[in-house]
């Protein structure tokens, strides 16, 4: 990293902390003196690398960016996020139909007499007949949108589908990092495997070679035993490896949607590394970035607006409304003036037995924006808590790596100069034994250790919220990378 890990927790949490100061009124989008301000409160050493949108490039690793990519685009998880979108988006097309005007068209036609008839033919000592009775109707009503309950749920759904959208965003994020995780897990546990096999391979020689020296007389069956007990202690680990390897590959068949069968056996033997610097970035990107932010903060905003929508059940209605019939009694009479019936004027509706109700349902919803603001508070403060914390675990965890690594590189020395002592007689085979034991475990340790630093990175990249962005869409790497036929 190219900035101490002391300054990028400053400049997040520099962040971080300015956001919150913006979280008292209600949010459409962080303000501009919002940003002023965070940008005022950065330190003036800021690095101005930004962080790569698709982070698991920075591995170089044409496999890991093919399975990514295939699973952004096939995963079954976010196909589903999409449909929810897509529901949320038909509802705010719904919700801008229902501010246009409303018409109904109807047409009845009926045989038989009426109460009027019925009346009239008693009144004049007539008998009345039974027709046909015919009743074209054309309607027209508007409801004027005085007190703006139709602009509050057109920016509620507005603010629904935006949520929609930045979840959608956060599956984004979450399915790249498991789909590297798994990777990783799979490179990590088939490269342990490599090395307790050749680990294996080497005392398997040595028991031969023991064996043959004890019937030559110059090695005990102690020291045979003891040998052997090495032998089966490294083997061991093998069978784990080799399940861990394969749970890692099923994982990654069904995150990126891929037949099980088609996730090549043979692919990535060797632990991932960053083949470049790990680019934080500045505070400010992080608060734009970070997708749960977004859906906090668009939820925060539906909430507010739903006040507003009850508030307007205490107002009286206003619905314009205009009808077109006629009062023919037959198809041919239809057009005739004398038969047009019409009517056009406003009506106002005001429900006051509910109006109790309607102040309840306004306290009801003040409640759920309270809700939803410290809902966003927590947000952003859960932001700053895994940033400050993928920081710092990543920096312990490659500290920790580079010990075991000097640690290993010390013990391979050591059992070089034992293996020459005990070749030269000045060394018994129970110390050679115990730096071989020493060799082994420190070997799969730091297999576990490229394990363990591998996931913290994921985890701080996670928590920088790269990954989800698609405003510049790459060319996905052909299949054939991955070992099957697309």
């Amino acid at each position: 990293m190219r900035s101490g890990p002391n300054l990028n927790r400053r400049l997040m949490t520099a962040a971080l902390l300015g956001a919150l100061t913006g979280c008292n009124s209600v949010p459409g989008e962080l303000s501009s003196p919002l940003k002023a301000q965070v940008v005022a409160q950065l330190p003036s050493e800021s690095p101005g690398q930004a962080l790569l949108v698709r982070w698991w490039q920075l591995y170089r690793d044409p496999q890991l960016d093919a399975l990514v990519e295939h699973a952004l685009a096939h995963n079954k998880d976010l196909e589903a996020a999409a449909a929810h979108v897509d529901v949320l988006l038909a509802r705010l097309n719904q919700v801008d139909a229902q501010r246009q005007p409303s018409t109904t068209l109807a047409y009845g036609l009926d045989y038989g007499r009426s109460r009027d008839d019925q009346t009239l033919a008693q009144a004049s000592g007539q008998r009345a007949g039974a027709e046909w009775s015919h009743a074209p109707e054309f309607s027209l009503s508007y409801t004027l949108d005085l007190w703006g309950e139709m602009r509050y749920r057109l920016a509620a759904a507005r603010a629904d589908a935006d949520a929609a959208r930045a979840l959608q965003d956060e599956w984004r994020v979450t399915v790249a990092a498991q789909t590297t995780r798994a990777y990783g897990q799979a490179c990590v546990y088939g490269f342990a495997a490599q090395v307790q096999r050749r680990s294996v391979q080497v005392l398997e020689e040595q028991v031969a070679v023991t064996r043959k020296l004890q019937r030559a007389g110059a090695a005990t069956a102690l020291d045979l035993a003891r040998l052997n007990g090495l032998l089966e202690e490294t083997r061991a680990p093998l069978p784990m490896f080799v399940a861990h390897r394969q749970a890692a590959l099923y994982e990654l068949a069904v995150l990126s949607g891929l037949p099980a069968d088609r996730i090549s056996q043979q692919s990535c033997m060797q632990t991932p590394q960053l083949q470049a610097a790990l680019p934080v970035g500045d505070g400010w990107a992080l608060v734009q970035r970070r997708a749960d932010i977004r859906r906090a903060e668009r939820q925060l905003q539906a909430a507010t607006l739903a006040i507003g929508v009850a508030r307007s059940e205490l107002y009286p209605r206003v619905t314009f409304g205009a009808l077109l019939g006629s009062s023919a009694s037959s198809l041919g009479k239809l057009g005739d003036s004398h038969a047009l019936v019409y009517s056009i004027g406003p009506l106002v509706s005001w429900r006051f037995p509910n109006r109790n109700v309607a102040l309840a349902q306004v306290d009801q919803r003040r409640a759920e924006a309270r809700e939803a603001l410290a809902r966003f508070d927590g947000t952003v403060l859960n932001a700053l808590k895994q940033v400050e914390q993928s920081l710092a675990l990543y920096q312990g965890e490659q500290q920790r790596r580079q010990t075991l690594e000097a640690a290993l590189d010390h013990s391979r020395q050591a059992f070089d100069l034992a293996a020459r002592s005990f070749r030269a007689g000045a060394l018994d085979a129970l110390q050679l034994l115990d730096s071989e034991r020493s060799l082994v475990s420190l070997q799969a340790t730091l297999a576990q250790a490229d394990l363990r630093l591998l996931n913290r990175q994921i985890d701080l990249f996670q928590a920088l919220g790269g990954g989800w962005q698609r405003n510049d869409q790459t060319v996905p790497s052909p299949l054939a990378i991955l070992g099957a036929k697309p």
